[in-house]
């Protein structure tokens, strides 16, 4: 049997959020809130962060206070929360303050469950004794990492919250990040002095993503046709410098595709238009600087392509997270180029810190060798973290899937360090593999290179096979550069050694395979896509009217569930993932008349057979935890809703939600105690007036006589016959 906190953990599960199940670690982590007990957490994109403060922050008495870096996020997440029915705010530096009051008297009076802030905000003194003056469950650090100077993404604001536990005592800290190397995750520890926290490192693997990578030839080209393979879905482009996202973006425009720039060059007001563009899928792909931090909360995110190399693992583990995060399958494309290396190496040598500037080195090094070697690329990142990968084959990266073939390159490597050693080792590679091909620029005959021996010797390859030739070699230190910006090609004693006949060179290259013109049987999801379509444009309609993300209204999964399952009741619905209570009162209907209406159309598909046991069904002779006997106790006595919330410490939609699981086993309560005999009869009266069990036209058209809670615990009633 559950405990106590269990048996609400699983009901506010099931009902508010629509999940049947937990993700890994997420219970623990929750319990450890609920007993006002600190927390660490390591936990990648994607692995269900928000429920861990979500959840807790709706059982506990008070409000959860969010900090957050990204006020671009804050709207999205407040408006992600208000759909599931958790009463959410935020202050930042983009209300005026009407707004900002009308917030902040809303946490005064206890009403909201989640109030995010911008960690500066925290740096204002007479801010922070306002916070003392309002009733706080608990306090939640999201993007935590960012406090660690050791981190891939530090912000002096950040410091701030140093003095968490002064300013709040007693007062629990959870600290939530994505991305930590031991040493960062040591560092978030200490600078947030988080007492005895319960310790969780989440498994950095996201089997629903996929990674590749090519080596570039042409950004341009190469971009668009990935993007084509991706059948109109969502998609970030990250490239190096603002110049290259903004080409990009035209040239993606150009040839059809609903593409838009993002960098920190662009004025914030059409900054946050293109960024409000693509969260409402208004536009398909985005392009952006990784440079530049991204407020990405968007969930059906379906792919990512880095145009150029990344700085380091960290950052290109944070960017590629940004896709997948609704669980469904997402790929992830590098272009890479080894002149990327000595490009972003030559800005690290401005650094004046030598330590900063090894650590710089090492971290790309880091970066290049993913790109470059041939071992699976989902174990080199998990290596990164410290994590071991099962298995030999991940079954979802090139290396993998396409598998690595040896090829004895010995004579090949000859030809091009014959070319390095006959030119004085004084000259690029672009310019060393035009002299293996036999071209004839104006560079190369300037320098009367087009009559040396080795001229045209390898024009039997292609050029990119000269290129991953070179690399190759560079990797496995045959040749090294002089680390300058324009780097130029040195042999090294082990190439001497290859050079002179002494020892062979085998280099390793992934198979080449036909690429798919489209990746839409790669994620699985052909079924239906007729009704799939139909079901993406009423979210969309339905997101239009609300001002918000479609995701806010469904996500992508929970589609592609009611395609899969084609419920046709409310009961069945609420076996779709993400479908909770809230989100069946409020969209229930359009979608239901959706798939019953496409079912009449197509006689001849079959729903699913397990569709309605699908729903967990409560037990016979349910056992009920103490803390609702508690609350039901209560009642019986004839304490109000508000007075029970009191004292118990709860909130009144807990006390709410207690009372009506209690109704909904067919026991007996006079709810007329709970709520004025006036209230109940005004409330059953518009149940039955809109011939309906949905809460919201009825909640409407009272017109602020009544609220959800109470219309809650008055329709259970009716059901059981009780009043």
């Amino acid at each position: 049997m559950l405990n106590a906190d269990q048996s609400q953990i699983f009901s506010t599960l099931q009902e508010t959020f629509g999940f049947s199940t937990f993700r890994e670690n997420q219970l623990e982590i929750i319990q450890a809130v609920l007993h006002n007990k600190d927390v660490f957490a390591v936990m990648p994109t994607g692995g269900g962060k928000s429920l861990c403060y979500q959840l807790p922050a709706l059982l506990l008495a008070g409000t959860c206070i969010v900090i957050s870096p990204l006020i671009s996020l804050m709207k999205d997440q407040v408006d992600n929360a208000k759909s599931l029915g958790i009463q959410a705010g935020f202050i930042n530096s983009s209300q005026n303050i009407e707004d900002q009051t009308r917030v902040m008297d809303a946490f005064f009076t206890g009403e909201l469950d989640l109030l995010y802030l911008a960690p500066e905000r925290l740096a204002l003194n007479h801010f922070a004794k306002k916070l003392q003056r309002g009733k706080i469950s608990f306090v939640a650090v999201d993007e935590a990492h960012c406090i660690s100077e050791w981190g891939h993404d530090f912000r002096p604001d950040y410091l701030q919250l140093a003095h968490l536990h002064d300013l709040l005592p007693g007062t629990a800290v959870a600290a939530f990040t994505a991305t930590a190397t031991k040493q960062v995750a040591h560092d978030i520890v200490a600078r947030l002095h988080l007492n005895a926290p319960l310790t969780i490192r989440a498994s950095f693997n996201r089997p629903n993503l996929s990674y590749t990578v090519r080596m570039r030839e042409n950004t341009g080209r190469q971009i668009l046709q990935e993007i084509r393979t991706q059948n109109n879905q969502p998609g970030i482009v990250y490239r190096l410098s603002r110049n290259d996202v903004e080409k990009t973006a035209k040239m993606l425009q150009k040839n059809g595709i609903a593409a838009l720039p993002y960098h920190a060059g662009l004025d914030p007001t059409e900054r946050a238009v293109n960024q409000d563009a693509f969260n409402k899928d208004k536009t398909q792909v985005i392009v952006a600087t990784v440079a530049f931090g991204m407020g990405i909360d968007k969930s059906n995110v379906r792919f990512v392509i880095h145009g150029d190399l990344p700085k380091n693992i960290e950052g290109y583990y944070q960017e590629t997270g940004r896709s997948g995060r609704d669980g469904e399958p997402a790929h992830c494309l590098l272009l890479y180029n080894r002149g990327d290396m000595m490009r972003l190496g030559y800005f690290l040598d401005q650094l004046e810190n030598k330590q900063e500037r090894k650590i710089g080195w090492q971290k790309l090094k880091q970066m290049a060798d993913y790109a470059e070697l041939p071992i699976c690329r989902r174990k080199q990142l998990l290596s990164y973290f410290a994590e071991e990968l099962p298995g030999d084959n991940c079954g979802g990266c090139d290396i993998c899937l396409q598998g690595v073939e040896a090829i004895d390159a010995t004579t090949q490597a000859q030809m091009i360090m014959s070319a390095i050693h006959r030119t004085g080792q004084r000259f690029g590679s672009g310019h060393i593999i035009d002299i293996v091909l036999g071209a004839k620029t104006k560079r190369l005959l300037q320098f009367g290179h087009d009559k040396l021996p080795t001229h045209g010797v390898g024009k039997g390859h292609k050029k990119i096979f000269w290129r991953r030739l070179v690399d190759a070699m560079l990797s496995d230190e045959l040749l090294t550069t002089d680390g300058s910006q324009f780097p130029v090609l040195q042999l090294t004693p082990a190439g001497e050694k290859v050079l002179y006949g002494h020892k062979s060179y085998t280099m390793h290259m992934v198979k080449e395979v036909a690429q798919h013109a489209s990746r839409q049987d790669a994620t699985g999801h052909n079924m239906h896509p007729e009704l799939f379509e139909r079901l993406r444009e009423q979210r969309h309609t339905l997101a239009e009217e609300q001002n918000v993300p479609p995701y806010v209204i469904f996500s992508d999964r929970s589609l592609h569930d009611m395609c899969k399952l084609l419920p046709t009741t409310p009961d069945t619905l609420l076996a779709v993932n993400g479908v909770g209570k809230v989100k069946l009162e409020q969209y229930g209907k359009e979608f239901l008349e959706i798939i019953t209406s496409w079912l009449a159309e197509n006689p001849d598909v079959k729903i699913p057979e397990n569709t309605a046991a699908a729903v967990s069904l409560e037990p016979e002779n349910k056992q009920f935890s103490e803390t609702i006997q508690k609350s039901v106790a209560l009642a019986q006595e004839g304490y109000s809703l508000e007075t029970i919330a009191v004292k118990r410490g709860l909130k009144p939609s807990t006390i709410a939600s207690h009372l009506v699981e209690w109704l909904e086993d067919d026991n007996t309560l006079d709810i007329r105690k709970l709520i004025s005999p006036e209230k109940c009869t005004l409330i059953k009266e518009q149940f039955i007036l809109h011939k309906t069990e949905l809460l919201k036209p009825v909640i409407e058209s009272l017109e602020g006589q009544a609220g959800y809670d109470e219309a809650k615990i008055v329709r259970a009633a009716m059901q059981q016959g009780i009043f």
